[in-house]
């Protein structure tokens, strides 16, 4: 009988603390203030989304044979092409250089390398090193990174599926690349006066 009185405060204290709990829980996007515009996506006639959305569905498993159950999803690879597991064997008599090893890399996976500009030029024109010669096996996307090396940072334009590296930040080009600098050009001053001044 002693334990009685706790019983009775926890009686009344636990419903207490239901409904806190149940009044704090966050409120859902239908009942939320309207105030706030939620951004759309424009869509036009010419562009549709595509429905089922391949990346955003569950797993789907059909039965192929009597006793057999298969996934129908894609790979990982047939969904990012350059997720896939490559094996490069380039031969040393070719001397390569970077982008040459970087295009042969991307040869079948449908992406290509981007265009060399004042800055990637000194990546792509370097020769490869000898040791880059054979990248086996590895995913697409880390060869890419380690044969550029650690200055240079991957950038990926998946929607014209173009590859390029950038100078990665606390790095600095070389000063034969870097762009001349122009001197401020003089404007001339108008003369005042002359002859014609009363």
């Amino acid at each position: 009988m002693k334990f009685q009185p706790r019983y009775k405060t926890l009686s009344v204290v636990l419903p207490l603390l239901l409904l806190a709990s149940c009044s704090s829980s966050p409120q859902k996007l239908q009942q939320r203030d309207a105030t706030v515009p939620t951004p759309s996506v424009a869509v036009t006639r010419n562009v549709q989304t595509v429905a089922p959305d391949e990346y955003a569905r569950t797993p789907e498993v059909v039965r192929y044979d009597r006793y057999l159950l298969i996934s129908t999803d894609p790979q990982a690879a047939q969904r990012d092409p350059l997720t896939q597991i490559i094996d490069i064997r380039i031969p040393a008599s070719l001397h390569p250089t970077v982008a040459d090893a970087l295009r042969y890399a991307l040869k079948q996976s449908g992406y290509s390398l981007c265009a060399t500009g004042p800055a990637n030029g000194v990546l792509y024109r370097q020769p490869l090193p000898a040791v880059q010669y054979q990248l086996a096996p590895m995913r697409l996307r880390t060869a890419l990174q380690v044969m550029a090396g650690p200055a240079w940072q991957l950038e990926v334009d998946d929607v014209q599926r173009v590859v390029c590296h950038s100078l990665r930040s606390g790095y600095q080009l070389p000063a034969s690349q870097l762009p001349p600098v122009q001197a401020p050009r003089k404007v001339p001053t108008p003369v005042k006066g002359g002859f014609l001044k009363k």
